[in-house]
């Protein structure tokens, strides 16, 4: 897990103790756990985190260290009720910057708070990093290590993400149900849509075709053992899978919404999200056509090599030095 390599590199991790995600009760926890830190940087990520990190940010009087929020979405449900916005906007005014990983999360979250001019100095964009060397070095599965004995001329889909409405895997399936038999999509991860998408894939008699790998640790080896690598996804902030499946090697194909769009346009293939029919093209022109499927796994791969963690952990270490120094 990836706690424990954190431990590994003697990084502290500490648990709110509370089950309920949703407890105010996180909001005294947090409060108390930063006061006896006594740290000087603090940085919440994701909702409801973002919301009681702010809150438990407005109960420290002294010693008050800097507050930093990543936004990691161009939309979420939130922001489709108007009613929430003075609310967000309250939440977000603890942030000393707000940082999105992307410049289509940033142009949706300032247009969302609105903010005054004088604020807009909060905002910055540091995209998303992956370990290059860890996709591109990955050593391929057996077949059947991964979904069992199949025929040897099968061809591989492969995309990881949580079954949500976000995921759009149901798309994806249908698509696969409008490619050759041979061509066998592989599914990772978990998520409350998952048995909707198994029912799904059995309505379609795609039984035997679409595999649900469930939690993975090896989605990198994943990545290297499929043909092609899909996001489907109706909404992305960044398109961290996209990033993994170029730095593999594999040609992408993404929905063409923003902050997909800016990472796999003029590289991988774009597609108009939920056109089950125009993604079913996409996968069949490079499985099908050896000259276009290299050429966009080297373009892919070329593309992955912008997307280094090495450097978002660099602009994010000059994002502390500056918040901590009041710039």
């Amino acid at each position: 897990m990836f706690h424990k390599k954190l431990e590994a590199h003697h990084v502290n991790i500490n648990v709110v103790p509370f089950r309920r995600l949703y407890s105010p009760k996180n909001i005294s926890y947090i409060k108390e756990y930063i006061v006896q830190g006594k740290y000087d940087v603090v940085h919440a990520h994701l909702f409801p985190a973002l919301y009681w990190t702010s809150l438990a940010s407005k109960l420290i009087m002294t010693n008050k260290p800097k507050f930093v929020v990543t936004e990691h979405n161009t939309h979420n449900r939130r922001r489709d009720r108007s009613y929430l916005r003075p609310v967000e906007r309250f939440i977000y005014s603890s942030y000393d910057k707000i940082i999105s990983i992307s410049s289509k999360t940033q142009d949706n979250i300032i247009s969302w708070l609105r903010p005054r001019v004088c604020d807009l100095h909060k905002f910055v964009v540091i995209e998303n990093g992956i370990d290059i060397d860890r996709f591109k070095n990955a050593l391929p599965l057996k077949i059947e290590e991964i979904c069992g004995k199949l025929a040897r001329n099968i061809r591989l889909v492969c995309m990881v993400g949580r079954f949500s409405e976000q995921k759009d895997q149901a798309t994806l399936i249908r698509a696969i149900a409008k490619c050759p038999p041979e061509v066998h999509l592989l599914l990772v991860g978990e998520g409350p849509l998952k048995q909707t998408c198994m029912d799904l894939a059995n309505e379609l008699a795609l039984g035997d075709r679409v595999h649900f790998l469930g939690f993975r640790q090896d989605v990198d080896r994943i990545y290297k053992t499929s043909d092609i690598v899909v996001l489907s996804s109706h909404w992305e902030g960044f398109g961290l899978v996209a990033a993994e499946g170029m730095a593999a090697g594999k040609p992408v194909i993404a929905s063409d919404v923003p902050g997909l769009a800016e990472v796999v346009g003029g590289a991988g293939i774009l597609f108009q999200a939920g056109n089950s029919t125009e993604l079913a093209s996409a996968i069949n022109q490079l499985l099908y056509n050896r000259e276009k499927y290299l050429i966009t796994s080297y373009e892919c791969l070329t593309r992955a090599k912008y997307y280094n963690i090495r450097t978002m952990a660099a602009n994010l270490e000059i994002l502390y030095r500056e918040v901590l120094s009041g710039s």
